[in-house]
């Protein structure tokens, strides 16, 4: 099955659908990472990792590349048809839209799906992030009998730690999923015209461009904005 959106090109849609153009089909003029962005971007994946302990005994379906991501969708339903109990990476696949699950939970017969993130807070973009992934596993056909996050306490204690569940806190996002599945169906349909039309879009800079994240394409926006577009960047 084939997708164009994943869940960081929908987020970035969210944020401004030029950047979402420029991530297309200008992946490669990126503005350079932070040390302070990596850094982020590490320390979210190792607390994923560490967070797999608090369901432990399941299979891990990640790719070897992020280009191989429907294989682990094709594995992920393989592996809930025979009903197994944890899936880490689960991935699915509905409207072109591609997602993958920290952690897929089978309790009673019921799933459970888990979203783990470093923070100690729940941001907007958490719960956006959140109602995406809904959206594509029940469009796939799979009831979730909730959906949480799983995020850090306020008062965790840095690593090494005894006891994983010292760290983190899950709380119930699912009811704000339900309530926003039109606004992502809206939103899958605005940056999906984006791709299939390779259109530019004329947007100007501002304080989105900062909000919530920097935004990676600052030059290349800066450029795009002192040339015509269709000779430029067309």
């Amino acid at each position: 099955m084939k997708y164009i959106l994943s869940k960081s090109s929908y987020i970035k849609s969210l944020q401004c659908l030029k950047s979402l153009y420029f991530y297309k089909f200008n992946y490669k003029d990126r503005d350079p990472i932070s040390a302070e962005q990596q850094a982020k971007f590490d320390r979210g994946h190792q607390y994923g990792k560490i967070a797999h302990q608090l369901f432990p005994g399941g299979v891990d379906v990640s790719p070897p590349s992020p280009f191989e991501y429907a294989t682990s969708a094709k594995q992920t339903h393989s592996l809930l048809l025979k009903q197994q109990p944890v899936i880490y990476e689960a991935a699915f696949i509905a409207n072109e839209v591609i997602v993958a699950l920290d952690i897929l939970v089978r309790k009673g017969g019921l799933l459970h799906a888990f979203e783990v993130k470093s923070s100690t807070a729940i941001s907007q973009t958490i719960l956006n992030d959140a109602a995406l992934q809904y959206y594509v596993i029940t469009q796939c056909g799979f009831e979730l009998e909730d959906f949480s996050i799983i995020h850090l306490k306020p008062d965790y204690k840095e690593l090494p730690v005894d006891d994983v569940k010292a760290l983190f806190v899950s709380e119930s996002v699912k009811e704000w999923c339900v309530s926003q599945q039109q606004f992502v169906e809206d939103n899958i349909l605005a940056a999906k015209e984006i791709i299939r039309n390779k259109k530019m879009p004329n947007k100007k800079q501002g304080e989105h461009c900062n909000s919530p994240y920097p935004c990676d394409f600052k030059n290349i926006c800066n450029k795009s904005n002192s040339f015509d577009s269709g000779s430029l960047f067309g």
